[in-house]
């Protein structure tokens, strides 16, 4: 999913905080892609 491969930071909350902005970054990215279909 977008080249992500393994999370950057260490500890719960802060994976949980990279995981949410990888999801948010794919989400925009289908909904472009969408919106151009």
């Amino acid at each position: 999913m977008l080249g992500f491969t393994q999370f950057q930071l260490r500890g719960l909350s802060k994976v949980a905080l990279e995981w949410d902005l990888v999801s948010l970054a794919y989400n925009c990215k289908r909904l472009h892609r969408l919106q151009l279909a």
